[in-house]
């Protein structure tokens, strides 16, 4: 691995903020460097979109104990926190916008996000993850459904500021059901999502095989990107009752 590079990514654990984009793409270096030696097992590389303190996976009920996962969120001290967890088994987490995947083309077999996709600029994000994305990748996130954002702004009253962004989200998701599209304040672009707006966004994105699930305030979306099924998908952990 180039000295640069190797560099950058050691400084995710310090205070610094490394330029991926340029990282990755001015040298064509690849994620290699993310994961653990080649094993006998198929081993997927899949990105962790929002990953917080990295257990995202977990929320979502996915095993992907035998995958090359990389997180990218934008709080720094979380991503501190999930390198500390998780960097023991090869895993990588940088400080990255979801608009602004710092990943080269076709680089990752697969997406999962919980709860992160409604805090970014939707169209935006899809067209990075249909970029990083090898062709039939798939994508699985949870989302907000409007009773969630009514709910929030609800508890807003009686504070001015806090009702008039939750009226702001709730419009931009008025916008996102019909449009497939969202309003952003400079870089806010929240939203709440419906099953009629996410698939005019995926669909124009470049993503097929849509499909929803509903449990409780959240809904859950699946898709993949156009083309040929990938390798590896990570397989949902058994309930427990």
């Amino acid at each position: 691995m180039d000295l640069g590079l190797q560099t950058s990514l050691t400084s995710v654990t310090s205070h610094q903020l490394p330029d991926f984009n340029c990282a990755f793409r001015k040298t064509g270096i690849r994620l290699s460097g993310f994961g653990p030696p080649p094993c006998k097992m198929p081993m997927g590389r899949i990105l962790d979109l929002g990953c917080g303190t990295g257990d995202s996976w977990r929320k979502l009920g996915l095993q992907v104990e035998n995958c090359r996962v990389v997180g990218i969120d934008i709080q720094r001290d979380r991503v501190q926190a999930a390198h500390l967890k998780y960097s023991s088994q090869g895993w990588g987490y940088v400080c990255a916008r979801g608009e602004e995947v710092p990943l080269p083309d076709g680089s990752i077999q697969g997406v999962f996000c919980n709860v992160a996709l409604p805090y970014m600029h939707i169209p935006h994000t899809l067209a990075e993850l249909h970029r990083v994305l090898v062709p039939g990748g798939w994508l699985r996130a949870s989302l907000h459904s409007p009773s969630f954002t009514w709910s929030e702004f609800r508890q807003s009253f009686p504070h001015p500021k806090q009702c008039l962004f939750r009226i702001f989200v709730v419009l931009n998701g008025m916008v996102l059901h019909f449009s497939g599209n969202v309003v952003s304040l400079g870089r806010v672009a929240e939203s709440c999502q419906t099953s009629a707006g996410m698939r005019i966004a995926l669909r124009r994105a470049g993503f097929t095989g849509v499909s929803y699930r509903k449990d409780g305030p959240r809904f859950f979306v699946e898709a993949r990107r156009e083309g040929a099924p990938a390798e590896t998908e990570p397989v949902a952990l058994p309930s427990v009752a």
